[in-house]
């Protein structure tokens, strides 16, 4: 369990315990503490609004601890959050009472509550929770005055409920989903940290007998990227086999059409060029190598919210080698920008995995 939100449920219940104390109730309770409990949880299952708060104490004192470690401090705005989960649809919540405790006036339940809500995908989220209720009586009443939410397990299931998958495993899923090539960035700087530890997931790539033989161009000088930009537009224009390239796609695009793709391409704050040292161990292999660390950077960038893309066609090896004055010995597998997007794309139409996927033989 998490050590903050374990002392956060603490400090709770203590001061709970003290705005309540003093109190005055009447000691014969109609109603048990297991019936209360029973009534409020029947009423969450069943999104019933006004029955769970039959069961929640009058005072605007009220303090919910949630799954996500927020803090809620008052009856409305515990109203007001059952009011929106009640308004979700396909959800599930299987109830086990571990604990029930009263002393005097007051006491508490301890229960796992299961549960479980389809996704749009298919999926299924589940959330295992420790819940404890604290209660107090009120006009010989047991009411609930404090509600903490402590996750046990948060994790998903597909088409087979058996197999499962952790938050961690989910999130690496959402992002290699969620990856996409952008074309226009915010100026918003991308702090020195987040580049080191977008390259470090690079480097960590898979590569031919350890060789690792890339190296990383970071480029985040603004002057020297305009002059690239200005370089790029006469390249693409200068060759013919982009020419070749746009008669086989439609028109060819107008310079004042690729200017404006290259302002955008080239709005990023920071750029990478992934290189390879032809003079490697395996030469053969080093543009997998190159490839794989790209496909990480990429991955990397993307889980820290930044978009990339692998541009080649504006920015051939050659050019791009005499304008950053790289090596001969090296080659250039992509040149990729680091930045927030003005919007991310839209997920494009891929092929079913039926079309792409055979077992054991074509």
């Amino acid at each position: 369990m998490n050590k903050s939100i374990y002392f956060s449920s603490f400090l709770i219940i203590l001061h709970v315990f003290s705005l309540f104390g003093e109190t005055v109730s009447v000691s014969d309770s109609s109603t048990s503490l297991k019936e209360t409990f029973d009534l409020y949880v029947n009423s969450v299952q069943n999104s019933d609004l006004a029955k769970l708060f039959s069961t929640v104490s009058d005072s605007e004192r009220f303090y919910f601890l949630t799954s996500h470690g927020e803090l809620i401090d008052s009856r409305q705005e515990y109203h007001t959050f059952h009011e929106n989960w009640f308004k979700e649809a396909d959800w599930d919540m299987p109830v086990e009472l571990v604990k029930i405790h009263q002393d005097g006036d007051f006491g508490y339940t301890i229960a796992i509550f299961y549960y479980s809500s389809k996704l749009p995908d298919g999926q299924t989220y589940h959330l295992d929770s420790y819940f404890t209720l604290l209660y107090h009586r009120e006009n010989g009443k047991w009411k609930v005055i404090a509600d903490i939410c402590t996750p046990i397990k948060r994790y998903f299931s597909g088409r087979n409920p058996d197999i499962q998958y952790d938050f961690r495993q989910h999130y690496l899923f959402d992002i290699l989903e969620n990856r996409r090539t952008v074309r226009n960035f915010k100026s918003i700087p991308v702090p020195r940290e987040h580049i080191m530890k977008i390259l470090e997931a690079a480097h960590s790539a898979p590569t031919a007998g350890n060789q690792q033989p890339w190296k990383f161009l970071v480029i985040e000088d603004r002057e020297k990227l305009n002059r690239l930009k200005e370089e790029a537009l006469s390249w693409y224009l200068d060759s013919p086999s982009n020419h070749k390239i746009q008669d086989r796609r439609g028109p060819e695009p107008s310079k004042n059409a690729i200017e404006a793709i290259l302002e955008n391409l080239l709005s990023a704050p920071v750029y990478i060029a992934v290189l390879v040292d032809s003079g490697a161990k395996y030469p053969d292999y080093i543009i997998y190598d190159g490839t794989l660390a790209a496909g990480y950077l990429m991955i990397a960038a993307r889980a820290l919210g930044y978009g990339t893309g692998f541009y080649t066609t504006f920015f051939p090896e050659d050019r791009m080698k005499k304008f950053f004055n790289i090596p001969d010995q090296y080659k250039l597998i992509c040149f990729t920008p680091i930045g927030v997007p003005v919007e991310w794309p839209e997920k494009t139409a891929k092929k079913t995995l039926e079309e792409v996927i055979m077992f054991d033989s074509f």
